[in-house]
């Protein structure tokens, strides 16, 4: 029996793959583990290109790969994507050995070849999860979330996997990476229908391969509703309280369950969502928080009108996209003989006529106006891309509504408040200060016209 023929009889035990490949890029043996990779067997190999079973990228890099053995008669040790012609994506650590003829030249290579994409696709995931994790440098981005379900779904081999919230009875997807099945962010399911509800049972990470026998599955809703066989799940926990659950699933069983190493991914992975979800409700209490300031600080607490620092603020975006003839109108109100009604009555019922005069003057103006309190008794409607005509309009609907406001008080006596108003509209060249002061002048022209009336600047009393 010759050497060739006792090692490769040696070869065929190895679960190594191993194949002899000579200068024409053809297989001249193949041991079973080998062939069964590609789906074949050692027989339909034997003789055929090395091309017929890789993609025509993938042969190029590979041809390189031998010519660099075939010149230099040097062992050559590398790692490789590869796709296989069928389009299966694998990565390989490749080593090839020369084999050398009397007068050593290389006459072929052996190459073993060992498949290594789970080990890869554990150290994406894993660089993934620790990017996620740890990276408090940078803003978190809940994309990063899209990514580790991606990544999860080709590492586990499944069909989908999700990232949803659970309140009350309702399952919210959030997140949601699909290979197959179609479970879009956003939809809504009933928690009892979920796989995810023997989670929150279990309150911890479980998983099958089987659900059909599985006693927690196989007459459960979930499995009734869905039929999926495969599944693994964890519980997503947010300052000590259940906020969603972490799941992957597939129509079919895999070929083989779910190994310690992939259980203690997910479980990271869980971690990894965890932090972003955590880290995005800090973020959203922070906005809140910042809006809800911002409020506060531009709202007049009486009345619940913006005050004259929002007031101001207004005027000028208005003046800043003014529109050639198209300005805005300012009108400055005052109510008249308040100072009486302080006197006699007591400043909470000055309180009360400012309110019922504040709501009568918000319900007159149009949906794009603003009313605003200036300060006291004193108040200014700003009017967008308002002409001369509507404007009037508006501000005397204004003038009426408060003068139409009673007030009755628990003595019976009955307040009906009146305002004056001041009105300008705003020129190319106006900024809020020159805007507003012509209003406040034809407000005093207001007061001494006798009150209850609208002065528009440089004009007569209307």
């Amino acid at each position: 029996m010759s050497t060739n023929r006792i090692t490769h009889k040696i070869i065929e035990q190895l679960p190594t793959m191993v194949a002899y490949v000579d200068r024409d890029r053809c297989f001249r043996f193949v041991n079973t583990a080998y062939a069964s990779f590609f789906g074949l067997t050692p027989d339909d190999m034997l003789g055929r290109s090395v091309n017929d079973v890789l993609s025509d990228e993938s042969y190029r890099r590979v041809k390189e790969s031998h010519d660099r053995v075939f010149a230099s008669g040097e062992k050559f040790e590398f790692s490789e994507a590869i796709t296989l012609r069928n389009e299966r994506k694998c990565f390989l650590d490749i080593r090839y050995l020369p084999e050398l003829d009397d007068q050593k030249r290389v006459i072929g290579l052996y190459a073993l070849i060992e498949d290594v994409s789970d080990y890869y696709a554990s150290v994406d995931l894993m660089r993934t999860i620790h990017e996620v994790i740890h990276k408090r440098g940078r803003r978190i981005d809940p994309a990063s979330i899209d990514e580790l379900l991606r990544i999860g779904v080709d590492y586990l081999g499944v069909d989908i996997g999700t990232a949803s919230s659970i309140k009350d009875d309702t399952y919210t997807i959030e997140w949601a990476q699909a290979a197959k099945m179609d479970f879009p962010a956003g939809a809504q399911l009933p928690l009892a229908t979920t796989y995810c509800s023997v989670v929150l049972k279990e309150n911890n990470l479980i998983h099958t391969n089987g659900a059909s026998e599985d006693l927690r599955f196989k007459d459960h809703s979930s499995y009734q509703t869905y039929g999926l066989e495969t599944y693994i799940g964890t519980p997503l926990i947010i300052n000590d309280k259940t906020w969603g659950i972490l799941g992957f699933s597939r129509k079919n069983r895999r070929a083989e369950a779910f190994s310690d190493l992939e259980v203690e991914m997910v479980r990271m992975m869980g971690t990894a969502v965890e932090t972003v979800v955590a880290e995005q409700q800090v973020r959203s209490d922070l906005i809140r928080q910042r809006d809800d300031m911002a409020v506060i600080a531009y709202t007049d607490s009486l009345t619940g009108l913006k005050n004259r620092s929002a007031g101001m603020q207004i005027v000028e975006q208005n003046l800043r996209r003014q529109n050639g003839e198209r300005g805005c109108v300012v009108a400055v109100i005052d109510f008249d003989h308040f100072k009486a009604v302080n006197d006699t009555y007591g400043h909470d019922v000055g309180d009360k006529v400012l309110i019922a005069g504040t709501k009568a003057m918000s319900e007159a103006v149009r949906s794009s106006d603003s009313v605003v309190r200036v300060g006291g008794e004193e108040f200014m409607v700003v009017l967008a891309y308002a002409d001369h005509e509507s404007a009037a309009q508006v501000l005397e609907r204004v003038r009426l509504a408060v003068e139409e406001t009673v007030i009755t008080l628990d003595s019976g006596d009955v307040i009906n408040p009146t305002v004056s108003i001041g009105v300008s509209e705003s020129k190319e060249e106006d900024d809020v200060s020159s805007l507003y002061r012509r209003a406040d002048q034809a407000l005093y022209k207001a007061k001494r016209a006798g009150r209850n009336c609208v002065v528009w600047a440089d004009e007569s009393t209307r």
